[in-house]
């Protein structure tokens, strides 16, 4: 038998692979997505989310490349958090569809990724959407991480002016609530707190942000607003864009014996606006230092 020549059979290989290529497009383009494919040649926000929904409706994967192409569009706005929350969304169900019910294998294009649900959620929140503050938090809860919970909770309620809402967890660390609360550290002395406390000290930007949502709110802490400013200033001197956004917002709102300063506030926003995060932007944050109309503190 002659052997058949190596260049020969890699050269029948890549016809092969070739040929696979070319077979891959099920479907020839409509109109529509042609129409929709050209249009966002322009790079807007606009038309890769028309494009990404497009393709979304027909169950076809490659609206997760798009929503991608969405969420990156500059400058950033909600808009483009919105498209990294929508992916965050996506991968956590595992399907492109709004459906609850199982899906027939031949709609299943997508696995779930937690991993990244994940990536897209936090990359959300650190662009300042307090809609993926809540995933991140659920997502936490959802894998017993109560202080990674813990986290998403506090800082949701010091933007949203919610501290009220943290009522049963200071009452728990009081060690005076009974237990059961979603996120409940437990009574004093709490292991959750103590070990924000100590990770903030040995210098981790995230756990100092996280003390100083702890003493703004009061849980397993003095409450103390002008300690919380401390914490967040350390963070955000580290380059914490939560350190720098709730920096600002502690000074630009006062109160509680904290001196209002805008001027330093808005020094801290601009630091956070920097790096993406759109709430720091002075159209919102002017809107969130303003004085709440009543408040349940």
């Amino acid at each position: 038998m002659i052997p058949f020549p190596r260049r020969a059979l890699l050269h029948a290989l890549a016809l092969l692979a070739l040929a696979g290529c070319a077979s891959t497009p099920t479907r020839p383009p409509s109109d529509t997505e042609r129409d929709a494919l050209a249009a966002a040649a322009d790079g807007r926000f606009d038309s890769a989310l028309r494009v990404a929904r497009m393709y979304q409706a027909w169950n076809d994967p490659r609206a997760l490349d798009w929503y991608a192409r969405a969420a990156a569009t500059t400058p950033r706005t909600h808009h483009s958090t919105s498209a990294e929350e929508t992916l965050g969304t996506l991968y956590a169900r595992g399907r492109l569809d709004s459906g609850e019910g199982p899906q027939k294998p031949a709609d299943v294009v997508m696995k779930a990724s937690p991993r990244k649900a994940f990536r897209w959620f936090q990359s959300a929140a650190y662009h300042g959407s307090p809609y993926a503050m809540h995933d991140l938090e659920r997502w936490y809860e959802g894998r017993g991480d109560m202080t990674g919970a813990l986290r998403w909770r506090l800082r949701s309620a010091v933007y949203l002016r919610e501290l009220y809402k943290l009522k049963p967890l200071r009452e728990a660390t009081s060690g005076s609530a009974p237990h059961g609360q979603p996120i409940d550290p437990g009574p004093a002395p709490n292991p959750v707190i103590a070990g924000i406390q100590r990770r903030a000290a040995r210098g981790d930007a995230e756990a100092q942000v996280d003390l100083g949502a702890l003493h703004e709110a009061g849980i397993g802490v003095v409450q103390d607003k002008a300690e919380a400013l401390r914490w967040y200033e350390r963070a955000g001197r580290q380059g914490n864009v939560y350190g720098q956004y709730l920096a600002g917002l502690a000074v630009g709102r006062g109160g509680d014996g904290l001196a209002k300063d805008v001027d330093a506030a808005a020094a801290w926003f601009a630091l956070a606006e920097a790096q993406g995060f759109y709430m720091a932007a002075e159209s919102y944050w002017r809107e969130a230092i303003a004085p709440p109309f009543w408040t349940f503190e």
